[in-house]
């Protein structure tokens, strides 16, 4: 309070002014820190949990696929990418990555299917739902880290499904030449190697001996969309496509042919990357 002279009493404060306005405002302060405090375990708690599942998914890529991969290359059914003709990888490039042929880092290529995440899919049974697209997300630029692109696609084309045979799984282009065509994967056509990366398109081929027409029209699109993006130019089109479809599934079976007609113009097979193939797709494979 104040005396007469207008002076403040020892002991007493003034009721406003500026020391009642920086005392609310320090409350204020004090109010704010457990939220602050809150969102900071929050935002730590997620950091970790990322931290933690990328850990999980780096182990189960050492321990798994790069794992076999180091085995793999030890057998005599390993197929060095050096040894193969240009024409085998580029098949499956133009379906699977087409950066592959520009010289271009990894991306997510046509549809998000690139080299990497496609391999990862067909190794660790990945679907399409949250949680194995999280691992796939993950896992494919840990994948690229590791790996140089000429070793992640000598991986893939010795890793890649194939169909199957009798029942059995025909994995990598080793088995896959025998399988269908009893020869050497570095004896394969052009026209063959487009066979082959043909059953890669999705839906997948199982069953190449029970839907030969359908890998017929997968064959030839797969021709076109090398053509068209440089792999391959007309006179080896041309000659690939004079070649009869032929199957060779075991020794102990007849090669199926379907000789192919060069002027009749086929259909258009699903799902071929639009930037290698700008045709509409029309055929659903049976």
């Amino acid at each position: 309070m104040r005396t007469r002279s207008g002076a403040h009493l020892r002991g007493t404060a003034p009721q406003g002014g500026r020391w009642a306005r920086q005392v609310s405002g320090r409350g204020g302060e004090t109010n704010q820190r457990p939220k602050v405090t809150a969102i900071l375990v929050v935002a730590l708690l997620v950091i970790a949990g990322v931290a933690a599942f990328g850990w999980m998914q780096d182990r189960n890529l050492r321990d798994g696929l790069l794992a076999q991969r180091a085995e793999a290359a030890q057998r005599p059914d390993w197929v060095p990418l050096r040894a193969l003709p240009r024409h085998v990888p580029l098949a499956f490039m133009v379906v699977v990555d087409p950066t592959f042929l520009y010289r271009a880092p990894l991306d997510e290529g046509a549809e998000g299917r690139t080299l990497s995440r496609d391999l990862l899919r067909q190794v660790y049974l990945l679907r399409d739902d949250v949680g194995s697209q999280a691992r796939e997300l993950m896992m494919g630029p840990l994948l690229e880290a590791r790996l140089s692109q000429g070793e992640l696609l000598e991986l893939y084309l010795n890793r890649v499904y194939l169909g199957e045979d009798e029942g059995w799984p025909v994995f990598g282009i080793f088995h896959g030449a025998r399988e269908y065509f009893d020869k050497e994967p570095t004896q394969l056509t052009v026209g063959e190697a487009a066979t082959l990366a043909g059953l890669v398109l999705p839906p997948r081929i199982t069953d190449p001996q029970r839907a030969v027409g359908a890998v017929g029209l997968r064959r030839n699109e797969v021709l076109r969309a090398m053509r068209d993006a440089g792999a391959i130019d007309e006179t080896e089109y041309s000659a690939a496509l004079q070649e009869p479809l032929g199957f060779q599934p075991g020794l102990e079976h007849t090669p199926m042919t379907r000789p192919t007609d060069p002027g009749r113009r086929e259909a258009e097979v699903i799902r071929v990357p639009l930037q290698a193939s700008p045709a509409a797709d029309t055929v659903q494979a049976q």
